[in-house]
């Protein structure tokens, strides 16, 4: 690999994907093989895969996500980076879409070059949009220790995911449009992460389903805890704190099975923040906020070089 050699980006698919998969997560991987909307642009140096940018941007969207971007460290310094988000961009705006955001997480080992990166292209000034907590037993043990089991209204019980039968699923299905839930508090929100049957619990009021407290198994030993979502005329009663506790609680009887976790509160969730500053802080081993920049999409002469 000559510092001579042209940098070369083009869109992959199929066997062409393979070189490039080990510059972005396995999951990330699966999404690309599974997902439409998912797209990976590979940069090359003398036939040499060195890095990759991996962006989402569906048929009826407007605004695209930046997934990931890599940079083999051999390789960088030579103007990679640049090139893979000018290649993301000529492709987006070739797609239709109106602008491109990515997130990251402050602490990240990578976050100070993404950072710049961003910069130096035109993308906005970062802002932290979410703090993201990563937790392992001791915080299963602290909630535990310090709420008492929760004493439901009558006519109200707990069940676990995995009693759920199949036409309860599709009612569940239904929910999404009777009570409007938004694509991030669904169930079916995720698709390609499937839900903990044993720790993701259930409310139930005279039999119907009425919330939920939803893990996804991101690794075989890391739980996420995604969404919390309640019957809209429930909230404010204290049953969703009730209906997470249950749900740590069913997790830490699977400790030693599943020792880890993490849950993401969104930056202008005050009362969850103050809530988890007062109860829960002593538990959690390392908060990291998660930024977000993005930068509009403008029409611009067409861009060569990016074959399919």
């Amino acid at each position: 690999m000559s510092t001579q050699d042209p940098i070369e980006c083009r869109i992959l698919t199929g066997f062409y994907r393979l070189p490039f998969a080990r510059f972005t997560t396995p999951y990330t991987n699966r999404r690309c093989e599974h997902e439409a909307g998912m797209t990976m642009i590979g940069a090359s140096i003398g036939g040499r895969p060195v890095g990759l940018a991996v962006f989402n941007f569906g048929d009826e969207a407007e605004s695209a996500s930046l997934e990931s971007i890599f940079v083999d460290p051999d390789a960088r310094r030579r103007g990679v980076g640049r090139g893979l988000l000018k290649a993301v961009h000529s492709t987006l705006v070739d797609m239709g879409a109106a602008n491109v955001a990515g997130t990251w997480f402050h602490d990240a080992p990578s976050a100070g070059p993404v950072e710049r990166l961003l910069a130096d292209s035109g993308w906005s000034e970062p802002v932290s949009t979410a703090m993201v907590h990563h937790c392992g037993r001791r915080f299963l043990e602290h909630v535990d220790r310090n709420n008492r089991a929760a004493r439901l209204p009558a006519g109200f019980a707990f069940d676990s995911w995995a009693n759920l039968s199949s036409d309860e699923i599709t009612r569940i299905d239904e929910l999404q449009e009777t009570q409007e839930i938004t694509p991030g508090l669904h169930p079916n929100g995720e698709s390609m992460l499937p839900a903990s049957p044993k720790t993701t619990t259930v409310l139930r009021h005279e039999g119907d389903i009425v919330g939920w407290m939803i893990h996804h198994e991101l690794k075989p030993e890391m739980l996420r805890y995604s969404s919390l979502w309640l019957r809209p005329d429930l909230v404010g009663g204290g049953l969703g704190i009730s209906v997470a506790i249950e749900s740590a609680r069913r997790h830490l009887a699977l400790a030693d099975q599943i020792p880890r976790l993490f849950f993401m509160v969104m930056e202008n969730n005050h009362a969850m923040h103050r809530f988890i500053a007062r109860r829960l802080q002593p538990g959690i081993d390392r908060s990291s906020s998660l930024m977000k920049s993005s930068k509009a999409l403008l029409a611009a002469a067409p861009t060569p070089g990016l074959p399919g």
